[in-house]
């Protein structure tokens, strides 16, 4: 049973013809969003035109848009032309709604309907003390509206991670239509004060002690200024006293931090393994997973992701001799794995970040040793037999250029030369450009 008395299995059929649904409005998305160059038109062209056959331009009645089952009633095909209808429109939509389906058990789960025991026991996101708790006598923060209003905002992050993997793999680009609404909704849902899986800023006493015996040599003598990190509080008292302005710190700080360390790497990758390592498309992302998750979250799935993308590089190098890998999706599969892992990341984020001060000095020195690792990452990619990319000169004029200038130059075939009278050429080739009055009055007067 769940929360209201519903059989478990009402509530997930419920979730799963939910995320169906709203899987049909993805496709949408990933059709009409990469045509538009600015954000308000691409939301304005969501809802207009109507949904139609791009082939026969025929509207789609509204029962062939059943999720799945439409597709399926049609066998594929339009109603008006038959012309195939891609597989891929039902796939996303049956997969979306087992999307909501798995992602409502790992965030609310099921327990028990006396309510024996505790709420929060059935979230997998659950980060002990350090999570939201519920405040007695509230229905909007009690514990079950907690787990429902985090499971909303995280699954509008997942879709906007959806469409943008998509997109991502079918053009290799990522608009900002798809990136910047979502970081807009990221910080004002963060508002909320209880959407964030642990806050802003926290340290682990028996952590910080540890490493000050082990800097002060056992002796227990240490610095004033390292006496203070050691005695600061778990949680710093202003994130109780002020929980919205705290949400809003973590959606800042993750938006900030989760563009920037991709921000990073495309500057220096650029310069090291002389390619774009990371598209601008790939920073609006990062950030927006950020402004949902948190600086913490940001940074494990920064370090997570790759661990995917290398397999499908590495394959994709030596089965298809491509370098180019969009990187989008292994950023949505890696916060998608760490959203399901949870419970069992927890323990090691926890002792990481819980270095509080020590672990931003741990960064930092990361940081410092990225270009020389980019330099080694270069080393392996020249002793595997993948070369660099070719270096082109801007100033070679090529044989492209060339056609470019000669098509440039001679747009209008009048150009330097009189005709010699209107016989000279067949008549229907000026009707073709819209030249054919042009032609006649040069050749009277030529």
């Amino acid at each position: 049973m769940v929360p209201g008395g519903l059989p478990i299995w009402f509530v997930l059929l419920s979730v799963f013809i939910l995320g169906s649904i709203i899987g049909s409005f993805l496709n949408v998305c990933v059709h009409r969003l990469p045509d538009h160059d600015t954000i308000s038109g691409g939301w304005k062209g969501l809802f207009h035109p109507p949904s139609r056959c791009p082939r026969c331009f025929h509207s789609i009645r509204l029962i062939d848009n059943i999720p799945v089952l439409g597709w399926l009633k049609l066998r594929g095909r339009c109603r008006k032309c038959s012309k195939p209808i891609s597989v891929r429109y039902p796939l996303v939509e049956f997969f979306n709604g087992l999307l909501w389906v798995v992602m409502y058990v790992v965030e609310v789960g099921t327990f028990r309907p006396d309510g024996g025991a505790p709420l929060h026991a059935a979230s997998w996101l659950y980060a002990l003390d350090l999570s939201p708790s519920p405040a007695p006598g509230s229905a909007w923060t009690s514990a079950e509206a907690i787990l429902h209003l985090r499971y909303l905002y995280h699954m509008i992050l997942l879709e906007m991670l959806v469409v943008a993997s998509l997109i991502d793999f079918d053009l290799k680009v990522i608009p900002d239509s798809v990136t910047v609404p979502a970081m807009a909704v990221g910080l004002i849902g963060s508002t909320l004060g209880c959407v964030h899986i642990f806050p802003v800023w926290f340290q682990d006493p028996g952590s910080i002690h540890t490493i000050c015996d082990n800097l002060s040599g056992g002796s227990g003598q240490i610095p004033a200024w390292l006496a203070i990190i050691r005695d600061a509080p778990r949680i710093p008292a202003w994130i109780d006293d002020w929980p919205r302005l705290h949400g809003l710190a973590v959606s800042l700080s993750g938006l900030v931090v989760g563009g920037g360390v991709i921000w990073l790497v495309r500057i220096s990758g650029s310069r090291v393994l002389k390619q774009e390592a990371m598209g601008f498309g790939d920073v609006t992302l990062m950030a927006a997973i950020g402004s949902f998750l948190g600086w913490q979250q940001a940074l494990t799935i920064f370090f997570i992701a790759p661990l995917f993308g290398v397999v499908f590089a590495l394959a994709n190098w030596f089965l298809r001799k491509e370098r180019e890998l969009p990187y989008g999706p292994f950023l949505a599969i890696g916060t998608l794995f760490f959203l399901y892992a949870f419970k069992h990341l927890w323990p090691n984020l926890e002792a990481t970040f819980g270095w509080g001060p020590f672990f931003v000095v741990m960064l930092v020195a990361g940081g410092a040793m990225f270009i020389p690792l980019l330099r080694l990452a270069r080393l392996v990619r020249r002793l595997l037999g993948i070369p660099d990319p070719p270096i082109t000169d801007s100033l070679e004029w090529r044989a492209a250029d060339q056609l470019h200038y000669r098509a440039g130059e001679r747009v209008d075939r009048f150009q330097g030369r009189w005709r010699a009278g209107p016989e000279a050429e067949w008549p229907g080739a000026d009707a073709g450009r819209g030249q054919r009055h042009e032609s006649d009055w040069r050749g009277e007067n030529g």
